[in-house]
């Protein structure tokens, strides 16, 4: 794997503070924006599927989401905020990099944010790439909340992932850092190895693991997107584990059938992309996108 030089750019968010991005590849390729999930900083995007866009050509613009990483942390204090803020931050990001229009791969909470802009935004939308996430968070909310679930017709998280979360809950010893990795292996499941050394590189970063809680009750907060989703026109691709514990397949199959014309690939893993696929997923997502192979 080649060494990805990143460049770094502060985002203002007025009154409140910086939000941490960066981007590699050549600065006229086709961009993408890379959008994360809860509780995560950009850095968790694997090396290898940045890379593979790369080589395709690609812009790769990645972002730390408020409370996570190198961005800025809501005082204790402060009021909650919600998903339509984070939705706001994404584009302020393309903002701040002069970017008019991405494609935009979106990673289970980041594919909520990327449906909205989809959404609200199809000017700023050229291709949608929506990985392990879901049209309707309400069935995972209220599984990991103690809440009756809704009556929606998708699954909740699996009995053995929600019995991983109350065993780290009664259990929560060791350093920060071990009990997050050993939350992030009920993530995982699939043929391919759990990929430790990436959660622990992301985690090196800079962890806020009370502070990103606010992204839970952001998503809790939000309405479904089902209603809605049957009017996008953006070309989407649909990329979702077979084995996902927290957002099964039935979850990408929705979004396959409520998006017109888009394209589900079911792949060999739960909710973590694997080191072994990245690479592949990332080629994919390029010849989506109908980038030109270089190098």
């Amino acid at each position: 794997m080649d060494t990805i030089d990143w460049v770094g750019r502060p985002v203002a968010v007025p009154g409140l503070g910086e939000l941490w991005s960066e981007a590699c590849g050549p600065a006229d390729g086709p961009p993408v924006l890379l959008v994360m999930g809860a509780m995560n900083p950009g850095l968790f995007w694997p090396p290898a599927f940045v890379g593979a866009l790369v080589r395709a050509g690609c812009r790769v613009l990645r972002y730390d989401h408020r409370d996570t990483g190198r961005s800025f942390v809501m005082p204790s204090t402060a009021p909650p905020y919600a998903l339509g803020d984070l939705v706001g931050d994404a584009l302020r990001v393309l903002d701040a990099w002069a970017l008019p229009r991405v494609a935009v791969v979106g990673w289970s909470m980041g594919g909520y944010i990327a449906q909205c802009l989809a959404h609200e935004r199809p000017d700023r939308v050229g291709h949608l790439v929506l990985l392990a996430t879901s049209p309707d968070h309400r069935p995972y909310m209220a599984a990991t909340l103690g809440r009756a679930a809704p009556t929606v017709g998708l699954p909740g998280p699996t009995p053995a992932f929600l019995q991983a979360l109350q065993r780290m809950a009664a259990e929560p010893n060791g350093a920060p850092d071990d009990v997050a990795v050993r939350g992030w292996s009920a993530f995982h499941a699939g043929s391919h190895p759990f990929p430790a050394d990436m959660v622990r590189a992301a985690l090196a970063s800079g962890h806020q693991p009370l502070a990103a809680m606010r992204h839970g009750l952001a998503v809790d907060l939000a309405p479904p997107r089902t209603d809605w989703l049957p009017s996008l026109t953006v070309p989407t691709l649909v990329l979702h584990g077979a084995e996902d514990p927290c957002l099964p397949l039935p979850h990408g199959q929705a979004l396959a059938r409520l998006i017109p014309g888009a394209r589900l690939t079911v792949l060999d893993m739960g909710h973590l992309l694997p080191e072994a696929l990245a690479a592949p997923a990332g080629a994919q997502v390029a010849a989506f996108m109908g980038a030109p192979q270089v190098g």
